[in-house]
Order: structure tokens, then C-alpha cells, then sequence
């Protein structure tokens, strides 16, 4: 965590909150960008007061959240374009595509915490037709999961973050598929809910 601080912090403190949002929103477009990193070193910054965390969470929210649209609009209306001119690799095309057939919204939601998969999902969803109320529900799910736990964890626990990246780095495939089994019971009891009572 310090290393990362120490390499973004800098870049953090010149540009602010303009470079926090460019950086978030160009990943929703596909372009690898270190929105995610810079999203953290805002947050472990606020406590000392460099930033607002209020703000630092409003900027990222925003910016995420318009970046992953666009990119989603962008592979729907121009899906062939990206197609022929070879701007994603057809193995790519093809793995976001099985990963949405088979994970739905719920895929949404879990690639943005999947390196790889997070810059070209929605991009994909829009290749994929995935249909727009989906996409917007499951977009505004996976930034709202998003900013709490890349926004406000560093906050909150920048004192305990060197040992919680320690055990998530050695229990990450329990922890998502925590995760999931957590999403899915949390997606059944609300559509259960929603359901005409019998």
C-alpha cells in the first residue's frame, strides 16, 4: 500500500480530482487506465485531510458510472466497427461474451473486481446486446459494491490495509466465491420479494 501511495500520491496532489475521474471513466471505455489505484490512494489520503472522502466518492461514483455507460453505448451502436478494425482481440470478444451468458448482471458486478475483465465489460455487455435495463441495474450495483470497498475501505481501515491486502491476496478465490454465493441469495430474496404473492 505505501509503494502505491508513493508512486500515485504525487500525480494525485498535482491534478486531483480531475485525473481521478478521467482516469475512472476512460477504464468504462475499455482503455486501461489506474483509476482503481488512484480511487485508493484518494481515499487513504482523506484521512489526513488532503482530500474530501465525500467528494473522492462522488467523483468516482460519477465518473464510473458515466464511463461504463458510455462504454456500454459505444458497444452497441458500434460493435462492428470495434469488431473490424480489430480493437479487441476476437479471444477477448469471446470470453467477455461467455462470462456474460453466463453470469448475467451478476457478471457485472463481479468484473470489477476482475483485472482484465473489468476494463472490457461493458464495452462487452453493449457488444453483447445485453439489454439496457440490465446493463443500468447492474452497472449501478457493481459501483455502488465498487466505491465501498475501493473508496471507503482505505478510509476506514488504513491502519489494518497491509494485513487485510495480505489475506485477500492469499484467500482471494474463498472471498469471491463468498461473494457470489452472497450475491446470488441477496438477487433471489429480491426478486422473491418482487414476485405477485401466490
Amino acid at each position: 500500500m505505501q509503494n502505491l501511495v508513493q508512486e500515485l500520491a504525487p500525480l494525485m496532489q498535482e491534478y486531483g480530482y480531475t485525473v481521478l475521474a478521467l482516469a475512472i471513466a476512460i477504464e468504462g471505455l475499455g482503455i486501461p487506465a489506474p483509476g482503481q489505484s488512484l480511487l485508493i490512494v484518494a481515499s487513504y489520503l482523506s484521512v489526513n485531510g488532503t482530500f474530501s472522502l465525500p467528494a473522492v466518492l462522488a467523483v468516482a461514483g460519477a465518473a464510473s458510472w458515466l464511463g461504463n455507460t458510455a462504454g456500454y453505448l459505444v458497444g452497441s451502436r458500434f460493435s462492428h466497427v470495434v469488431e473490424q478494425r480489430g480493437w479487441l482481440k476476437p479471444a477477448s470478444v469471446e470470453k467477455v461474451h461467455g462470462f456474460i451468458d453466463k453470469y448475467g448482471v451478476m457478471g457485472l458486478v463481479l468484473s470489477r473486481f476482475l483485472e482484465g475483465l473489468k476494463q472490457l465489460m461493458c464495452l462487452g455487455c453493449g457488444m453483447a446486446q445485453m439489454p439496457r435495463h440490465h446493463f443500468l441495474m447492474g452497472n449501478t450495483l457493481a459501483v455502488g459494491i465498487w466505491l465501498t470497498v475501493f473508496g471507503l475501505g482505505p478510509a476506514f481501515f488504513h491502519e489494518e490495509i497491509g494485513q487485510i491486502g495480505l489475506f485477500y491476496h492469499h484467500h482471494q478465490h474463498a472471498f469471491w466465491a463468498a461473494a457470489v454465493i452472497a450475491g446470488l441469495a441477496l438477487l433471489i430474496w429480491l426478486f422473491r420479494k418482487r414476485s405477485p404473492a401466490n
